[in-house]
């Protein structure tokens, strides 16, 4: 699978990843920024969930490091597809387990029925 076949399969999970690295072909540590490290560790799956390949914390959480910094694949993906910070814990809302698809992630706000 292409660089270009893999952005359209995040695209069409509702996620965008400009410059994405096809999984596999990469380590993380040699990621340029946020979102190829994120990239290199996913791969988009049947049902618009976006399968997590990388490490997780102690409780299964999917971690991302770049730079040496370290920020959850969760709070990582809210972001990018809510355009804006989580509040509180970030969590998915689908039964894919560690689905790090943006539109399937909640945080405190959105799971109080609050603004999404």
């Amino acid at each position: 699978m292409t660089s270009e076949e893999i952005a359209a399969a995040l695209d069409s999970a509702g996620e965008s990843r400009p410059g994405a690295v096809a999984p596999g072909r990469g380590r993380p540590g040699s990621a340029a920024s946020w979102e190829d490290a994120f990239a290199l560790q996913t791969v988009a799956v049947e049902g618009g969930h976006l399968h997590w390949t990388g490490a997780t914390g102690n409780r299964g959480t999917p971690v991302v490091a770049w730079r040496g910094q370290v920020e959850t694949g969760y709070r990582l993906a809210f972001r990018w597809h809510h355009k804006r910070e989580p509040e509180g814990n970030v969590r998915p809302t689908c039964d894919y387990p560690c689905c790090l698809a943006g539109g399937h992630l909640a945080d405190r706000l959105i799971r109080e029925g609050g603004e999404a």
